[in-house]
């Protein structure tokens, strides 16, 4: 029996450097701007992974921390879209963030409500199940504006004083008493159905907590996308309708000190992503993963051994169902003639374009106008 496809942005808070991440390495204009720490290198123990693409005449790496990266797109599962960004520069996080999760700007924001891209997705297919929409963290991120969505760090996070002898009379006090108000019945009937539906799902009376969710591999210890991609993975297995998840990975503002910090960060989402992939088994057929960021950073490092708010950046989608293995869109190149305002790597693809095909291709989504009204779709043949 065919399953309905399910969408994982995973949202990597505060500006990756993609230049870092995927490397031009060979680039002369990069090399003379960035000490050897903020570049990927070709050669000795710390030289990244060649990427085979047919792009640029450019010798491209990945990171050395992303070993597994490497080793996803080698497998024809993982396709990069560099020079990739709002079509509108803002170097603000807040806005920047705003923006790419709403996907209305300029002169469609005016005509449309405050909803975000993901949002209005999930109000023009209207899927069932119980659970259509899930933000794994502590808020709902601006792309989910306008819908119901689950908003959790864990799934017992759901569980309404979870383990706690005055649970039951809670629920009864909520359905009876806010409950009765016209505006909130609807609400509260289901935060208590989905709160039922997860203890009657994975509650141990015994233990008085949810069970421990048996995954299929190993995940990293003491990695920060460990747990929230764990959770991601145990709703898809179990069924609870999942058609949205949000995953949000922050610590990429990297002004100061950025060849201690990053390794760090790309070491985690690389080996978090392939443990979440790995574990996903058969259901990889059923999900696609894009990972972005709100901009890239500045091609020239700063005087504090880091890279300040830049532009284009580099986006990454997982899954069997798009033509792996390469890089699409165009690579603008690192002359200064060829940067935006002499300082950044110039966007060449809209974000949008790449959403948009993730909403055709993957979530068989008739009208990508529909997500982003107003915006002319750029093919780029993710799945061609």
């Amino acid at each position: 029996m065919a399953r309905d496809p399910i969408l994982v942005v995973v949202f990597l808070r505060g500006g990756a450097d993609g230049l870092a991440l995927v490397s031009p390495a060979s680039d002369p204009d990069f090399i003379a701007a960035r000490p050897e720490d903020l570049r990927v290198l070709r050669k000795g123990d710390g030289a990244g992974r060649t990427i085979a693409q047919d792009i640029a005449d450019v010798d491209f790496r990945f990171h050395p921390a992303a070993a597994a990266l490497a080793d996803l797109y080698d497998a024809g599962d993982l396709s990069l879209i560099h020079a990739a960004g709002l079509p509108e520069a803002t170097r603000s996080h807040f806005d920047a963030e705003a923006r790419i999760e709403r996907g209305i700007f300029g002169a469609e924001a005016s005509l449309n409500d405050a909803s975000g891209w993901l949002g209005r997705w999930l109000r023009a297919v209207a899927p069932g199940g119980p659970m259509p929409a899930l933000a794994v963290g502590a808020v709902r991120p601006a792309s989910l504006i306008g819908v119901d969505a689950a908003v959790a760090e864990t799934l017992a996070d759901l569980v309404l004083a979870q383990g706690h002898w005055l649970s039951d009379l809670l629920q009864r006090r909520l359905a009876t008493g806010f409950g009765a108000h016209g505006a909130l019945q609807r609400p509260i009937a289901d935060l208590i159905g989905l709160s039922d539906l997860v203890r009657g799902r994975f509650w141990s009376t015994e233990d008085q907590a949810l069970r421990t969710y048996a995954a299929s591999v190993e995940y990293p210890e003491g990695n920060p996308l460990s747990g929230p991609l764990m959770t991601v993975a145990r709703t898809i297995k179990e069924d609870l309708g999942l058609r949205i998840a949000t995953v949000d990975f922050p610590g990429w503002d990297t002004h100061v000190n950025q060849a201690a910090d990053f390794p760090a960060q790309v070491g985690a989402l690389s080996q978090a992503l392939m443990a979440f992939w790995r574990d996903l088994g058969p259901w990889q057929q059923d999900v696609s993963v894009v990972v972005m960021s709100e901009f890239g950073r500045r091609m020239v490092s700063n005087s504090s051994g880091g890279t300040d708010h830049g532009r284009g950046n580099v986006m990454l989608v997982l899954g069997p169902q798009a033509k792996g293995g390469r890089m699409i869109g165009r690579w603008p190149g690192l002359a200064n003639a060829d940067l935006d305002e002499g300082a950044d790597l110039a966007v060449v693809t809209d974000y949008r374009d790449v959403l948009s095909e993730l909403l055709t291709g993957h979530l068989r989504l008739a009208d990508p106008g529909l997500v982003f009204p107003g915006h002319a779709l750029t093919p780029l043949g993710l799945w061609g």
